[in-house]
């Protein structure tokens, strides 16, 4: 029992001293001079600059691989001649981008009944009443909140506010 009260005596005062020196030298940052010395040395020439010379060769292709003591073989090709009819590219045709509809949310009635809540939503200044997952026109209802309502349309998806 004797050692290890010993040895915890000499694991706290341990940490203590650790922790000691970081708040020291933390304090320290704060309440320490500010003296910085500068000393210049003009021992350096500014005068000679050394030129490196590059050394430039040329890799041969490896004939053997040095791992797997493999020797590489170069198949050897014949030129093939294609004639060919000139292929005639069409434009692409522009696509139609249809603007994102105008949309209002009004809220949503949650039945005892049912699980899922109904949503009040103006589509295009037209009142509909739809579920979650919901097509109304190519525009799917994705999320429900309390105070926003997440569609889709046109591979985007945009959040509207409550009004």
């Amino acid at each position: 029992m004797d050692t290890k009260k010993t040895i915890n005596i000499i694991l706290i005062l341990v940490v203590l001293s650790l922790w000691g020196t970081v708040g020291y030298k933390y304090i320290n940052r704060f309440f320490g001079d500010d003296e910085l010395d500068y000393t210049l040395s003009n021992a350096y020439n500014y005068d000679t600059i050394s030129i490196i010379k590059k050394d430039t060769f040329a890799l041969q292709p490896l004939i053997k691989d040095p791992f797997l003591n493999k020797v590489f073989s170069k198949p050897t090709t014949t030129p093939v001649i294609v004639h060919s009819t000139p292929v005639v590219k069409k434009e692409p045709e522009p696509k139609v981008i249809t603007p994102f509809p105008y949309v209002q949310y009004f809220g949503y009635i949650k039945s005892k009944d049912k699980k899922e809540e109904l949503i009040l939503i103006k589509v295009n200044n037209r009142l509909e009443r739809v579920r979650l997952n919901s097509n109304i026109d190519g525009l799917v209802i994705k999320k429900i909140y309390k105070d926003s309502v997440s569609v889709f349309y046109n591979n985007e998806t945009r959040s509207f506010k409550k009004k």
